[in-house]
C-alpha cells in the first residue's frame, strides 16, 4: 500500500499548472494541517496494509513551514505500520528551500525530496513562470543533500518555445552535474486551465524533442524505466505501484485513493475539505476498467502488462513481438512465474494499448 499527502498551498501559480493549487490562501494553512492530520488517522485506521512509500505533492509541501508536519507525521507512524524500507518522499521548489526545513523533514523521516526545478535557463523559467532562477537550483540541491537526503530527483519541462537540440543537451549536462540519482522529464502540454492558455491555444513549440531527451539522459548516465522517468541508480517505488496498479490511500484536498474496486476523491476545494474530511466522491470500477488502466500504464513503463489480462489478445501480441514493438519478459510474484508483455519504445505505448484494446 501506498500513501498520497497533498499539499494544495502555492506562492504563485506557474504556467502550465492545472494541479489543485492554490495562492492565495495562506490562512487557511493551520486549518488545512489540522484537518489533514484528521482525514490522515481516519484513512490509516482503516488500513491493514503495510505501508510502503508515502509521498507528499502538491502544490508546494515546503511552502509549509516544517513544524506544521510534526503532528502529520506522528499520526502516520502512530496509526500505520511502515516498512522498514519505506520511501518517503517529498515535493519541493527550489526558492523556498531552507536548511532548516531540509533538516526537519530528515529528522521527521523524509529519505528522498523531488524538486521542482523545470530547467536551468532562466528565459525558459521565465516563460514557465517560475519564481526561481539557476543559482536557486544549485543551492537547494545542496541543502538537500546536506541534510543528509541522498536521493534527489529532479523535474524538467522539454518542449518550450525556448528549447532546441543544444539547448536539451545543455539542460541534461547541468542535471548531470548535481548529486541526484533520477530525472522526470515531461513535455509541456497547454492546458485549457492554466495561465499559460490565456496566451496560447496550444503549445508554441511545433517540433517534439522527445527523442534528443531521451538521446541526452541516456548519453548522461540516465536509464529509462517509463515514458516521463530516468534512473541513475534510483527507481521510484511510489511510482512504480502505481503502474503496477497497485491500492493507494490518498489524503488531502482533491486527492485520490482506491480500494479495490472503488476510487475516491476528497474535495477539491480547501475551505470545504476543511470543514467535511471525511466527504467523498465515489467511482465505481469495473474489472475491465482496471484492466484498461494495467495496460495503458504498464505498457508505458518497464513494468509491462500481464499476459493473463491479454488473454485474448494472442494474435496481436503475436505481431506486436515479430514487428519488434515489444518483447516479453518473466517475472516471479508470489512464487509463481508470471508472463508479461513491455513495449520496446515507451513513447508509443499509448498507441500500441489502443491497439490492442
Amino acid at each position: 500500500m501506498i500513501l498520497y499527502i497533498h499539499i494544495p498551498f502555492c506562492t504563485s501559480k506557474c504556467g502550465y499548472c492545472t494541479f489543485n493549487s492554490y495562492a492565495k490562501e495562506d490562512h487557511l494553512k493551520l486549518e488545512y494541517m489540522k484537518a489533514l492530520q484528521k482525514d490522515i488517522i481516519d484513512s490509516l485506521k482503516q488500513n491493514t496494509e503495510t505501508i510502503d512509500s508515502i509521498f507528499f505533492g502538491g502544490g508546494t509541501p515546503n511552502s509549509i513551514e516544517s513544524k506544521f508536519y510534526g503532528n502529520i507525521f506522528e499520526a502516520i507512524w502512530k496509526y500505520s505500520k511502515i516498512s522498514k524500507d519505506c520511501e518517503i518522499t517529498t515535493e519541493a521548489n527550489p526558492e523556498l528551500i531552507t536548511q532548516q526545513w531540509c533538516r526537519d523533514m530528515q529528522s521527521f523521516g523524509v529519505n528522498r525530496m523531488s524538486v521542482g526545478v523545470q530547467s536551468f535557463f532562466d528565459d525558459k523559467l521565465l516563460f514557465l513562470q517560475r519564481e526561481h532562477n539557476y543559482e536557486d537550483i544549485h543551492k537547494c540541491i545542496d541543502l538537500i543533500y546536506q541534510s543528509n537526503i541522498k536521493n534527489i530527483s529532479i523535474d524538467l519541462i522539454y518542449d518550450t518555445p525556448q528549447d532546441n537540440k543544444n539547448r536539451i543537451f545543455e539542460e541534461i549536462r547541468n542535471a548531470s552535474k548535481l548529486p541526484i540519482n533520477h530525472i522526470s522529464a515531461y513535455s509541456l502540454s497547454i492546458e485549457k486551465d492554466s495561465k499559460l492558455a490565456q496566451i496560447y491555444e496550444k503549445n508554441p513549440q511545433t517540433n517534439s524533442f522527445f527523442e534528443e531527451i531521451r538521446e541526452a539522459l541516456s548519453e548522461y548516465g540516465f536509464h529509462i524505466y517509463e515514458v516521463s522517468n530516468y534512473s541513475r541508480g534510483y527507481k521510484v517505488k511510489h511510482n512504480l505501484a502505481y503502474w503496477r496498479g497497485e491500492e493507494y490511500i490518498g489524503c488531502g484536498a482533491g486527492a485520490v485513493g482506491r480500494k479495490g474496486y472503488i476510487r475516491y476523491y476528497s474535495q477539491r476545494n480547501i475551505e470545504k475539505y476543511i470543514k467535511n474530511t471525511s466527504k467523498k466522491d465515489i467511482e465505481h470500477l469495473s474489472k475491465n476498467d482496471l484492466d484498461n488502466e494495467a495496460i495503458f500504464l504498464g505498457l508505458r513503463s518497464e513494468v509491462g502488462v500481464s499476459l493473463d489480462i491479454l488473454k485474448d489478445k494472442q494474435e496481436k501480441i503475436k505481431i506486436l513481438i515479430e514487428e519488434k514493438k515489444c518483447h516479453l519478459i518473466e517475472e516471479n510474484y508470489n512464487k509463481q512465474k508470471i508472463q508479461k508483455l513491455v513495449a520496446n519504445d515507451f513513447f508509443i505505448a499509448d498507441e500500441i494499448a489502443l491497439w490492442l484494446m
